[in-house]
């Protein structure tokens, strides 16, 4: 299922990506090209959140292939650019 651009499924689905990949080293690739380094150890509770985050990066820019490719930085900026500065609060 592909996402329209602009929509608001995209501006939740972009919003759980920047959330998820906050202060995660794998969040510092391109959408849809994290990965998770098997020569760097990580405490338990955050090589939990960087496997998560992968599937999750991966799934996204499935879901988002106008967005494939770009850094955190110039989707943070798309994201302000069209919907403000503050991301939604997050659903459950």
């Amino acid at each position: 299922m592909t996402i329209e651009p602009g929509s608001d499924e995209e501006r939740l689905l972009l919003a759980k990506w920047i959330r998820k990949g906050a202060e995660l080293i794998v969040a510092s690739s391109s959408l849809g090209e994290s990965y998770l380094d098997p020569n760097i150890n990580r405490p338990e509770d955050v090589q939990k959140r960087s496997e998560e985050y992968v599937a999750f990066d991966h799934s996204a820019a499935e879901k988002m292939p106008h967005l494939k490719g770009k850094f955190r930085w110039d989707l943070e900026k798309y994201f302000r650019d069209h919907w403000g500065p503050y991301l939604p609060k997050e659903e459950g």
